[in-house]
């Protein structure tokens, strides 16, 4: 049975529930980029509704049509900036076997990161971003590190203090003040001597070059302005 064609009304209408859908999605984004920039800027806790509003130029009724708390909004642009991570660096370390050199190039990626756009960087620090995949990643590249010798810590646990602490303190630093273009690969370097990695072994994953995170979002690509300094 030969399938019935579509009228015009209905290709009409199908065209506008399209293009809703898209503006929809358009003005989410628009609202969850101004709020990376709002949280960065003042905490998680300081900003009401209606710094995000002003922030996104969106009215009061087309906010609650996405968000309905800041808890919401702040949970939505933690896991886009999340999944936006994950995915630029996946995309650069996703084909490495050598899980000393994955963490190395992912923690050289993410310091490279902060220091280039300081939003992203206020955001991690001010908000206490726990990204879960990130976490994950970092976990099991430790964990194979350790299991493989290259790597030597009590536990993994450890390790991923010994990591997470001294970034997030890079990261507070690079908010604060100015740092040289070296200041991300020296953090890495004492990192990885922290974890007793051969020295030769670190000099030549310090001196490979830093491929760009591959990713469309904004973040990355670096902000009109910094925010103020940390409370």
């Amino acid at each position: 049975m030969p399938q019935a064609r579509k009228t015009p009304a209905r290709k009409a209408a199908n065209h506008r529930s399209r293009v809703g859908r898209e503006r929809r999605a358009r003005t989410r984004q628009r609202v969850i980029e101004a709020a990376l920039g709002v949280i960065a800027e003042r905490g998680p806790d300081a900003p009401v509704i209606e710094d995000f509003i002003q922030a996104a130029g969106v009215a009061r009724g087309t906010f609650y049509n996405h968000f309905k708390t800041t808890e919401e909004l702040l949970t939505a642009t933690s896991a886009w900036l999340e999944n936006a991570l994950i995915e630029g660096i996946e995309s650069v370390i996703g084909g490495l076997e050598d899980p000393v050199r994955r963490a190395a190039t992912g923690m050289r990626l993410w310091l490279h990161l902060s220091r280039r756009d300081p939003v992203f960087c206020a955001f991690v620090v001010r908000s206490r971003f726990r990204g879960a995949a990130v976490e994950q990643a970092l976990a099991l590249d430790l964990g194979a590190g350790l299991r493989s010798g290259r790597l030597v810590a009590p536990t993994v646990e450890l390790a991923r203090d010994l990591v997470v602490g001294t970034i997030r303190e890079a990261q507070a630093r690079m908010m604060d003040a100015r740092v040289p273009a070296t200041y991300p690969d020296d953090v890495v370097r004492m990192i990885l001597r922290a974890l007793r990695a051969d020295e030769r072994r670190i000099d030549a994953l310090l001196a490979a070059p830093l491929p760009s995170i591959a990713r469309g979002s904004r973040v990355g690509r670096g902000p009109a302005t910094a925010p103020s300094s940390r409370p």
